[in-house]
């Protein structure tokens, strides 16, 4: 009965912990981001993009006609020690995000739908995402658009914008459409409500980087 007991304390003071990182993510002491490295096999030469370069992401606009956009914004985030970058620029009118982890894994996210949404939108309150991340359990699911997405990941990540600076902390869910290259993400900074958008996973082979003249 002690044991019970003692077990339901510690889980009652672990639910309180992350509910006071999910409503405040730090100001993180992570080290400035290193000099890019130039790696190869990264896909469609991301890695290498710069400021005046060209992303082209195939047939992913609502009209099915491809996203281009100028990079004007080359940031990085970091977690576990692991890097990776994050380009960004407007495509018709609207802020477009593409982050590009380096190989092995190599793996490309875009956040290029233009749709804002907030945790109500989802049917979730600050308490049931508190729980999810509390349970780190790939199980888990959550009901958008008549359909339930699984949990992916939760944790606080560092964001270096401009690849400069301490670094600011970020807490970040996602959650995977079944059968679906497509994401929820959902996003707590510091002072700021909760930023909701639809991501997706790309195929290397429909992301071009065109190098400024």
């Amino acid at each position: 009965m002690i044991t019970i007991t003692l077990l339901a304390l510690l889980g009652i003071a672990l639910a309180s912990v992350v509910w006071m990182m999910v409503r405040s993510p730090a100001k993180i002491a992570l080290p400035p981001p290193a000099p890019p490295r130039l790696p190869t096999g990264t896909p469609a030469d991301l890695w290498n993009a710069r400021k005046g370069d060209v992303v082209s992401v195939r047939a992913a606009a609502a009209d099915y006609s491809d996203i281009d956009f100028p990079v004007d914004r080359r940031s990085s985030y970091a977690s576990n020690n692991h890097r990776w970058i994050d380009l960004s620029g407007e495509f018709r009118g609207d802020r477009v995000y593409v982050e590009v982890h380096p190989p092995p894994a190599g793996e490309v996210m875009g956040i290029l739908d233009p749709r804002k949404l907030t945790i109500a939108d989802l049917q979730l309150t600050e308490d049931q995402l508190a729980a999810y991340d509390a349970k780190q359990d790939p199980n888990q699911t959550l009901a958008f658009e008549g359909k339930q997405w699984n949990y992916e990941s939760s944790r606080e990540i560092g964001y270096f914008e401009n690849e400069q600076g301490p670094g600011e902390g970020v807490y970040r869910w996602l959650f995977r459409e079944p059968g679906s290259a497509r994401l929820i993400c959902i996003e707590k900074w510091a002072g700021e409500p909760f930023d909701v958008r639809l991501a997706i996973r790309l195929k290397p082979q429909d992301v071009t980087v065109y190098p400024a003249a």
